[in-house]
Order: structure tokens, then sequence, then C-alpha cells
């Protein structure tokens, strides 16, 4: 008797029936068998290798465009594209003005802020307006002073101008328009200065007014700027030159009398 191969289960048998599903029996119901014919595809151990070739190729083209189907589901919208460029931006802004690079306050900000902190006698926003250098010496001055920030703009900073103006004196600035350093006018002041930790300086000519209850005064100064981080910083001041007098200039530029007046 022929050996047969069951078209159920792939087994050999021989007779009427697969011995081992069995496969042939009027009485049996082959699930293998009931799929093949429902789907109308042999099962792949029965196949010829010309239809092995059709099937496999036919399932690596839906393969294709299943996956096709998916990068299309998760491409990302244009909206979402836009919103990882703008959160990049943000990143690299913040940085930038964290570095000094970018300010966000004007280069006169911080002289108005600091000549009003004078007059307010407040420290946090003194300070606040001054270089971080410069700062550093003030709050090293405090701590050798003993003194507190609370108390130092009225017991120190601030005493010589309440005796000087009155108490309650009040401060107003006129000033220029800032005016970009070039090379040699940076390293000339850095040497003045002692700060050499500077970025992108600017000078600022300021007259400044202090009026209390006993003298009212102008005074001329040139207030130098940084560019740090959180905005430009005053890192030094100076005092405008008093030109002589043609009197003077004859005495040799001198203020003191000549000793044949004396």
């Amino acid at each position: 008797m022929a050996t047969k191969i069951c078209k159920s289960c792939g087994a050999e048998y021989k007779g009427d029936y697969c011995d081992k599903c069995g496969y042939g029996k009027p009485d049996v119901t082959s699930k293998a068998l009931e799929k093949m014919k429902k789907d109308g595809a042999k099962p792949v151990r029965f196949m010829t290798p010309e239809e092995k070739e059709a099937y496999y190729a036919e399932l690596k083209e839906k393969s294709a465009k299943s996956k096709g189907k998916k990068k299309k589901k998760f491409k990302a919208s244009k909206g979402a594209v836009a919103a990882i460029f703008l959160m990049a931006g943000i990143i690299i802004f913040v940085s930038l003005v964290a570095s000094g690079t970018i300010s966000l306050s004007s280069k006169t900000k911080a002289i108005d802020a600091y000549f009003t902190a004078i007059q307010d006698k407040d420290y946090a926003a003194f300070s606040g307006a001054l270089h971080p250098d410069i700062k550093k010496q003030y709050d090293s001055d405090i701590a050798e002073l003993g003194a507190t920030k609370d108390n130092y703009m009225s017991d120190y900073y601030c005493k010589d101008f309440d005796e000087k103006y009155g108490e309650g004196f009040t401060i107003k600035t006129e000033l220029s328009e800032p005016e970009k350093l070039d090379d040699d006018e940076i390293n000339d002041i850095k040497s003045e200065s002692g700060v050499n930790a500077i970025k992108h300086p600017y000078k600022v000519d300021a007259k400044v007014t202090f009026s209390g209850s006993k003298l009212t005064e102008d005074a001329d100064l040139t207030i130098y700027v940084s560019n740090e981080s959180g905005g430009y910083k005053i890192f030094f001041l100076k005092a405008a030159e008093i030109p002589f007098t043609d009197d003077e200039m004859s005495q040799g530029g001198t203020n003191d009398q000549s000793s044949e007046d004396k």
C-alpha cells in the first residue's frame, strides 16, 4: 500500500485515513482542512516551490505596505515640528541671556537703578546694579565692617550724603546715549577699574543732581557698563575732569594761589 501525506497535519499514513489526526474518516472534522477550504489556500507545507515563492513574495509586499502605513501614522505634524523648533529656540535664547551675549535690559537701566537705590538706601537694588566683581567687593567690605546688608547703606555708604545734602536727599539723572568703547578705550578702562571680565562695554555720560534740605549740587560722571548675566551692569564710575580757568593755566595749572599772594 502506498504511503500518503496527510493534508491536515502533514504526517505520513497508509490506508484510507490519517492515523495521527484522523483526516479521511467520514465522521472527523479537520480544522486545518476546513481552514484551507475556507481561505482557498494551501498550507505552506503542501505548496510546490513555485507556490511558496509566490506566497512569500506576497507576504513581503504586505509587510512593506504595513511599515509604510506605520511611518505615515507617526509622521510629525507641522505643528509638532514648529513646537520642537520653538522649544530649541527658547533654550538657545535662555543660554545666550545667561552668558550675557543677549541682554534683556537697556544699557542705562542699571544706572537708574543704582542712583534710585542710593536715594532709597536699598542695598539689594544697589548691588544688583553692579558688575559681579564689584558686588563681591562691597559684600566683602560689609563683612569686614561687621555690618549687615540692611544697615550698610544708611549707616555707612549714605552717611556722607546725609550730612552734606540733608536727610531725605533725592537724586535725579540726565543720561546721554550709550557709546560703545573701542579696543584702546577698553584696555584703558580695564586698567583703571581693575575689572578685566567685561563684555560689550559701553560708556554713558551722566549729569547727576543731588538735592536736599542743606544743599543741591550737580556732578558730571562717566559711567561704564558691561553686558552681564541678566542685563547691563555698572563696573566703573569716573568723575569728569574739571577744566582749568585761564588764571589757573597762567599759574601753572593749579588752583592754589601763588606764593607771592600768600
